[in-house]
């Protein structure tokens, strides 16, 4: 059950392009939704929009509540300020963003003024069997499920914890989905990132955990920066690698790891991808240097498609 959606407005039409035509197919219901999010698009799909071009996302978060995401051509998002009547309907049902920075619409009493992002809890990662709220925006990166998310994150605590008082770096932390649960079952985690709005979700979110968790801010270091094109981090300081990177695939991380000794590569090796063709070489690579596949998890979070979450552990070969 998806609790996000993104889809396409052309020429009046509200869905998701044809597998075999250049054309949007018109999408009433879709049944990967949850319950909640049919329900919003069910009401979403009555606006009678002004143009006839754009991408939208519809969220549902963790308690219910409704955002959406219009990433509109600047010509339109004028437009649309200018109407008025839309956005204040809109505003009546969900919290919205809109445009590639993610802007808010207010109302001054006269037109509407954009103002930078804003944070709220828009998706839930887990410690175990304890639910964290996660700070970012609706057009954050999230996996589409908060039910599938539970699966993959007890994975990830799991394999962790069978490595005691481990040392993690993690590549690609976006807002931190994997991220707290590495870090619950971790001795520390060093956490590299390049977007900047995904670090400030998971600084925020860090700064309002529980009073019980409050002590894991201690064990967590943040960076930022390119990491598929330059990691200055030393490998040899690592227990061990969590990876979820970008469809392109983890790049020019891999090269530090390549220049160590077998002796002094992290002992293990966290990969997730929803790309298994970049997947595939990286772990060509890995195996180069010595790692070995040991367990391998599939969660089908997109059905009736061709894609799905692929999660994998590699251990260093001893020598």
């Amino acid at each position: 059950m998806r609790d996000r959606l993104d889809f396409s407005l052309e020429d009046g039409r509200l869905g998701l392009y044809h597998k075999s035509r250049r054309e949007i197919v018109d999408l009433q219901t879709c049944a990967q939704l949850s319950p909640e999010l049919q329900e919003w698009l069910t009401e979403f799909r009555k606006i009678q929009w002004p143009f006839t071009k754009g991408s939208i996302r519809l969220r549902v978060g963790p308690q219910g509540q409704r955002g959406v995401w219009l990433d509109f051509a600047n010509v339109d998002i004028k437009t649309l300020l200018d109407e008025k009547s839309i956005l204040q309907s809109l505003q009546e049902k969900a919290f919205v963003e809109i445009g590639q920075r993610r802007k808010v619409p207010v109302w001054t009493g006269n037109e509407y003024k954009l103002r930078d992002p804003e944070l709220h809890v828009w998706f839930q990662t887990w410690m175990k069997d304890r639910p964290v709220d996660l700070y970012c925006q609706v057009a954050s990166f999230t996996q589409p499920s908060l039910k599938a998310n539970k699966i993959i994150c007890d994975v990830i605590n799991g394999w962790i914890g069978s490595f005691p008082q481990s040392r993690i770096i993690e590549f690609g932390s976006g807002i931190g989905n994997l991220t707290l649960p590495a870090l619950a079952a971790a001795e520390s985690l060093t956490a590299c990132e390049i977007d900047e709005l995904s670090l400030e979700g998971l600084q925020k979110t860090l700064e309002n955990l529980p009073p019980s968790l409050q002590s894991l801010r201690e064990k967590i270091q943040i960076h930022r920066g390119d990491f598929q094109k330059k990691l200055t981090k030393d490998f040899s300081q690592f227990d061990g690698v969590l990876a979820n990177p970008p469809r392109s695939g983890l790049m020019n991380f891999l090269n530090p790891l390549e220049e160590l000794s077998e002796g002094q590569r992290p002992p293990f090796f966290i990969y997730m991808s929803c790309f298994p063709e970049s997947m595939v070489k990286d772990l060509e690579r890995l195996q180069k240097c010595g790692y070995s596949l040991e367990e391998f998890y599939i969660v089908d979070q997109f059905p009736q498609t061709a894609h799905f979450e692929v999660l994998g552990l590699l251990q260093r070969k001893k020598t």
